[in-house]
């Protein structure tokens, strides 16, 4: 990975993004290192690759515009774990590396700006700046990319609840927000 691929990637992220910021220099140099480890082109879909992010900040962004997967495709999966970690699965090989950024585990934070944080990262090889991890990746059929695989509808509320996202109660589907509560409430005219 050189520096002028890096610079490239990071411009393309930021568009993606809305701006260039701390999230975006790092998650750039991830995914491109994930991507490099994975043996997989920059810049163009692979229909084998699966990412899991387990941050959903500026991060989650770079590796989007890096990797070209996307939650809509279902190559993009969201785990809401709050570390700046990503998984990338090879599904035709159950390859799996976990990549984590190094400076995000230290208690000590390198105090510079966005612009020295960016020339760091440019600068510095990959396998100073993160930490891999193999790991096993196990995904049900419903969690695959593709066509829609099972549907029901909740017994509560009577909408469709599709690939596998549901509960059972007493025998009956029901929608998550029907039985944990929603992240909205409805509003009686």
């Amino acid at each position: 990975m050189n520096q002028d691929e890096y610079m490239e990637q990071l411009k393309m992220a930021g568009e993606f993004h809305g701006e260039i910021c701390g999230g975006i220099a790092i998650g750039t140099k991830l995914a491109m290192y994930g991507m490099e480890l994975m043996g997989m082109e920059l810049n163009r879909r692979h229909k084998n690759l699966i990412v899991f992010l387990e941050i959903d900040r500026c991060m989650a962004d770079a590796v989007q515009a890096v990797t070209k997967c996307s939650m809509g495709k279902r190559s993009l999966k969201q785990m809401y774990y709050g570390k700046f970690a990503v998984t990338f699965y090879n599904m035709d090989t159950g390859e799996a590396l976990r990549v984590s950024d190094a400076d995000a585990n230290k208690k000590d934070k390198i105090k510079e700006t966005k612009h020295e944080m960016i020339e760091r990262f440019k600068n510095t090889p990959a396998e100073d700046l993160f930490n891999v991890e193999n790991v096993k990746v196990d995904l049900k059929e419903s969690q695959m990319p593709g066509k829609l695989h099972t549907a029901v509808w909740c017994s509560v509320c009577g909408e469709k609840v599709s690939d596998g996202r549901h509960l059972v109660r007493s025998g009956k589907p029901i929608c998550i927000s029907c039985a944990e509560g929603s992240y909205y409430e409805l509003i009686e005219d």
